[in-house]
Parts: C-alpha cells; sequence; structure tokens
C-alpha cells in the first residue's frame, strides 16, 4: 500500500523487563490488531500464543488453529515446488525460463541476458514488482481476476529497465509467474501441487489456497476495526504463487521445524537449496524465496489486504517463529525480536479513550486544498479518515483532540475555536503543516 502521509509524533512504549506473553499479548491491547496467534520452536519445544479474536463482532478467540491468508510467505512454498523440481531434472534454475513456457509468450530481455528460473526464485528478474495491466474490477479482492490473457499481454510488451541478474528487485509479478511455470510443468493447478508437494507430505491439513476452501476457522481480515474483504485466487489465476495461501500456526510450524530440521527425502533437500543465498537483497541477502539477515536468520513476511504475517527460523539458534494477525498493520519487529532478543520491537502506542460526544464533533468533512478533502466518520467509538481518491483507513487517540495512523506514518489534530467548536483539522505531512476548514 502507498504511503500517503508522515507522522511526525511517535511516543514509545517501554519493553524493557516484559515478559513474552506481554510483548505479544501487546499487539491487542495496543489495538495493533484484533488477534494475533505466535508460534515458536526452540531448542526442540514447540510453544503457541494466542491474543484477541478472529472476528470483532462474534468475539471468538482465536487459536493455534485459526486460519489467516499468510500472503507472500507463499513465495516461500513457490521455491520450495521449484526445488523439488529441479532435484528431479524437471526443471533447472539456471535455464532461461522461456523454455517452460508456451510460444505464445515471450519473455523480454536486456542487452542479450534472459531472464531465468533463478532469476525468478531470487528477485532478480528485471520484472516490476506488479504487472503494468494489472487492473482489478474489485480492488478489494485484486488478483482473482488476473488470468493468462493478461499475463500474456503484459509480458510480450514488456520492457526490462535493467538486465536479469542484476540486481535486487521485490516481484510478485516474478513469483506468480514462477509458480504458473512449475504448475504448467507438472500440468496441476497450484493448489493441487502445493498439497501434494508440501502440505500433504508434511501433514499440513490445513493449508490452503484462499477462496477455494471455506472454512469455519478462517479468521476476518481488518484494517484497524474494519473488516476486510478476503482475498482469493481461482486455479485459473496466474498469480497466486506471490501469495496464496491460507494456513495456520500449528500447519506452519511444521513447515518451519522441516526448515531447520529437513526430512532426508527430495523434499527436505529442496527446502536446504532454497536457504542458499543467490544474491544481494539491500542490506540483506535473498536465497531462493527466503530473505537472509545476519547470515543465519531466514524469513519472509506476507501482507493481504486484512492479514500480517512472519515467518523465520535461525539455524544457528536452532528457533522458528510464526505471526499470524488479521490486521495490515504488521508484526515484522516482533518476529526479529522473538528470534533474537537483541532485534528491537518498534514503539507502540498507548489507545487513548476519547469521549462519543467528543468523537461526534470531530465527524464532518475538511478541505486542505481545492480538490482535496478529508473526510471524518465515526463507527461507534472509532474514528476514520478518508482523504480524497484514497481509502478509509482508521485513525487512533493520543490525545483527545490529536490523533494518529497506524497503517501508514501520519497525524492529524483537531481545532476548535473560542466557542469550542470544531473548525479545523491540521494534517501533518512529510513535516509540514497542513490545515484544512470544516465545511460540512
Amino acid at each position: 500500500m502507498k504511503s500517503y502521509f508522515l507522522l511526525t509524533i511517535l511516543i514509545s512504549t517501554i519493553t524493557c523487563g516484559q515478559t513474552l506473553e506481554e510483548k505479544i499479548q501487546q499487539r491487542v491491547t495496543f489495538q495493533e490488531t484484533p488477534g494475533i496467534v505466535v508460534g515458536m520452536y526452540d531448542q526442540g519445544k514447540i510453544s503457541y500464543y494466542a491474543f484477541g479474536v478472529a472476528d470483532l463482532k462474534a468475539k471468538e478467540p482465536v487459536t493455534s488453529r485459526t486460519l489467516f491468508e499468510i500472503g507472500s510467505i507463499t513465495k516461500t512454498f513457490t521455491t520450495s515446488v521449484a526445488a523439488l523440481l529441479s532435484l528431479e531434472q524437471k526443471i533447472a534454475f539456471d535455464e532461461k525460463a522461456q523454455t517452460y513456457l508456451p510460444a505464445r509468450i515471450v519473455l523480454p530481455e536486456k542487452n542479450g541476458k534472459s531472464i531465468t528460473i533463478g532469476h525468478l526464485a531470487s528477485a532478480h528478474s528485471g520484472l516490476p514488482r506488479m504487472p503494468g495491466n494489472f487492473a482489478p474490477a474489485d480492488v478489494n479482492n485484486p488478483y482473482i481476476d488476473y488470468r493468462e490473457n493478461e499475463l500474456t499481454a503484459f509480458l510480450n510488451n514488456c520492457e526490462l529497465n535493467r538486465e536479469p541478474g542484476s540486481q535486487y528487485e521485490y516481484s510478485n509479478l516474478g513469483m506468480g509467474l514462477l509458480g504458473y511455470i512449475v504448475s504448467r510443468i507438472e500440468d496441476k493447478p497450484y493448489s493441487k501441487l502445493i498439497h501434494e508437494s508440501i502440505a500433504k507430505p508434511l501433514e499440513m491439513r490445513h493449508t490452503f489456497i484462499s477462496g477455494q476452501v471455506h472454512d469455519k476457522l478462517l479468521a476476518t481480515g481488518y484494517s484497524g476495526s474494519t473488516p476486510v474483504k478476503a482475498w482469493t485466487w481461482e486455479d485459473a489465476s496466474v498469480l497466486t504463487g506471490a501469495g496464496g495461501i491460507v494456513s495456520n500456526a500449528e500447519d506452519m510450524m511444521k513447515f518451519l521445524v522441516a526448515q531447520l530440521n529437513p526430512p532426508s527425502n527430495n523434499l527436505g533437500k529442496a527446502f536446504v537449496i532454497t536457504h542458499a543465498p543467490k544474491g544481494d537483497a539491500g542490506k540483506m541477502k535473498i536465497g531462493y524465496g527466503w530473505h537472509i539477515r545476519d547470515e543465519s536468520l531466514i524469513w519472509h513476511n506476507g501482507g493481504t489486504g486484512g492479514f500480517r504475517s512472519f515467518a523465520g527460523f535461525d539455524k544457528t539458534l536452532n528457533k522458528a517463529v510464526v505471526i499470524l494477525t488479521n490486521s495490515n498493520t504488521g508484526a515484522d519487529d516482533l518476529g526479529f525480536h522473538l528470534l533474537n532478543e537483541k532485534n528491537e520491537l518498534k514503539p507502540l502506542k498507548k489507545p487513548f479513550t476519547v469521549p462519543f460526544e467528543t468523537l461526534q464533533q470531530y465527524v464532518g468533512m475538511y478541505e486542505l486544498t481545492p480538490g482535496f478533502q478529508i473526510e471524518i466518520s465515526r463507527e461507534e467509538s472509532t474514528l476514520f479518515l478518508q482523504a480524497t481518491g484514497q481509502p478509509k483507513v482508521t485513525i487512533y487517540a493520543e490525545t483527545d483532540s490529536k490523533f494518529y495512523l497506524k497503517l501508514v506514518e501520519a497525524q492529524v489534530e483537531f481545532v476548535r475555536n473560542q466557542d469550542g467548536v470544531v473548525e479545523q483539522l491540521i494534517l501533518y505531512q512529510n513535516g509540514a503543516t497542513l490545515p484544512g476548514k470544516k465545511i460540512r
């Protein structure tokens, strides 16, 4: 999601002396997420921690079996299948990706350099993050209608900005293309391929493609306190390999423990292949799908419309952590911290309670510039902000007149006149102060 605003004020919370459970539960009590489930593997022992709810209305508590969209952690499943096929000599990482595509799809080249399977798996293909013709009919469920015709049309007319293999660029398109290729090689839908190759051997009985299994254990995703539509994929969707899986903490722990202690079969060997560094990724390294931090900490995160996830393991420390949340604020810092306490937790803000009658006085439309307005609305005890042409987001009270966003860094302040009537909103953006008059 784009960053529309920047915050200028930050209040830290003290985490020293907190227990592990308190550090996790704080994500719920500080309204970072309605629910959070953490699975930890440490020196041979698995523990689960669950706080909050799967749905704010039903108040059903989350458990280690609650299903969440895992988003881009799906990429590590896709690369694992590719590695498995390489062991079966059905694919080669140093082979041109074009070799495995139908003649109607022609991949772009740059300076005579072709995109290989390894480039797709390590985010070095030169392909953009998203295809330029990505235009979902429903922005709240964006991937379901991007199919082979759209993929073909884009790739056949795409120009690379850089040579394949020359530079890291995270690409949902590239990984989606790899998922499409491995499915085509095996002549199986991606959903069936993941089930047969990984989920079934590891006894991951609750790992599916989002939307293809309707399970009462599936959590509701949220943006703040607003329910978010689930992201779903069909077998005809061609970017599923970039982010289409739903799973729970118990299944994901089986997946992570298998990374730390690979089985002796080809699947275990495939996992090991994906862990090896293949190139730079900013300040980190990247293997096939997995990012590598501090040499031994291997991880990936995920995000969809109303979910954020983290999966990581450290071979040196023999630890693994999975974090699943039904919000879009993220918990990467918590994942890194639980794997190694030298990694600091991000500052959080303690919720501030504002009376209903005060909140209601802020509701209205504010004009910052001609053509750019901010609408403030209220649902029960929650305020929402929606700027012109942008999605509605929850804002959180810092004081009785100052509020902040969690999705992006931003702050707004409500100003009253001498009679105590709210007449203005101030947006703090990128070091600037942008006032907006209340027009209704």
